[in-house]
Formats: structure tokens, C-alpha cells, sequence
């Protein structure tokens, strides 16, 4: 890694935040296709939720090891909670790009078959008509604007939270003061 000194004295940490929102974002959004290829075949989705949801958490891990062990660093928790918000913000724009170039230039239809799966889902549930009128009215359009920005929003502020976390327990591991 380069060397860039900040104004602290410390290394610059956005090369570290940067891989890892990137790295994070291209896996979590393969996962988030193939979760959703899933749900149009009607298959049951539990497990890569989960599985979705762990890949969301390794931006802060692996920006605190690349800036921890890369510089060979220690520095206090509330840094790597820095390091892990940044490239949880960085994750949910890659993912974000990523998907809405996916549904607006290689699977055009991709929105409307979930929204068809869910619904014959519900259906297979017992749910009324009126039952699965009023859960779709929850549920913005995946292509207008205010669904965009709930979307964005909503996955912004979940691997924020996400990262905020495994960013304080990475910088706990790996940059460590010497004891």
C-alpha cells in the first residue's frame, strides 16, 4: 500500500475502505441475485438472508485488517468504527449501482417477476385478496424514484449499522494495543 500521511500523522485508511466496500459490494450483490433468481423460482430464500447478511458484515473486518496489518497500526475502537461506517457507506453504493444496472440493462423484468413471485407466494399462503392488496401497498414500486431512494436508504442504513459494529470488534482484533 502506499504510504499517504494525513493530517494525524496516520496513514490514509480509504485505500483499506475503499477495497473493502468494493469487494463486499460486488460479493453481496451477487448473493442478492441469486437470492432473487430464487425467489422467482419460488425457492425459500431463509439461508441466503442469512448468508447475505454475514457477507454485509466483512466490509469493516476487512478494511480494519487491510489498514491495521497493512501499516502494521494500532489505534482505538472508535477508529475502526470509522473505517467500518465508511466502507459500510461505500458497500451500499456499489450495491446499489450494481443492482439498478442489473434491472435497467441486463434483466429489464427482474423487479416485476419478484413482485409476481411474492404475490403467488402470498397466495399459496391463504392470504385474501385484500390481505395481499394491503402488503403490496407497503411496498413501494422497485422502479420509481421514491423506491430507489427507500431502497438505498433502508440498505444504507442497515450495513452502516452493520459495519459500525464489525468495524469496533476488528479494530478490537487486529489493532490492538500491545499489552
Amino acid at each position: 500500500m502506499a504510504k499517504e500521511i494525513t493530517h494525524h500523522g496516520m496513514p490514509s485508511y480509504w485505500n483499506a475502505v475503499t477495497t473493502a466496500g468494493l469487494i463486499t459490494g460486488t460479493v453481496l450483490t451477487v448473493i442478492q441475485l441469486i437470492t432473487s433468481y430464487m425467489t422467482i423460482a419460488g425457492s425459500s430464500v431463509t439461508g441466503m438472508t442469512i448468508i447475505g447478511c454475514l457477507i454485509a458484515s466483512i466490509a469493516g473486518i476487512i478494511s480494519n485488517w487491510m489498514y491495521a496489518k497493512g501499516y502494521n497500526l494500532t489505534y482505538p475502537i472508535g477508529k475502526g468504527a470509522l473505517l467500518g461506517v465508511f466502507s459500510g457507506i461505500i458497500t451500499s453504493i456499489v450495491t446499489f449501482c450494481l443492482s439498478l444496472f442489473w434491472t435497467k440493462f441486463i434483466d429489464t423484468g427482474m423487479n416485476e417477476a419478484i413482485i409476481e413471485a411474492t404475490i403467488k407466494s402470498l397466495e399459496d399462503q391463504g392470504l385474501t385478496q385484500e390481505e395481499i392488496d394491503m402488503a403490496q401497498s407497503f411496498i413501494p414500486d422497485p422502479n420509481s424514484l421514491v423506491g430507489l431512494i427507500i431502497s438505498f436508504a433502508s440498505a444504507l442504513a442497515m450495513y452502516i449499522f452493520i459495519n459500525l459494529i464489525s468495524g469496533i470488534i476488528s479494530a478490537k482484533i487486529f489493532a490492538k494495543e500491545e499489552e
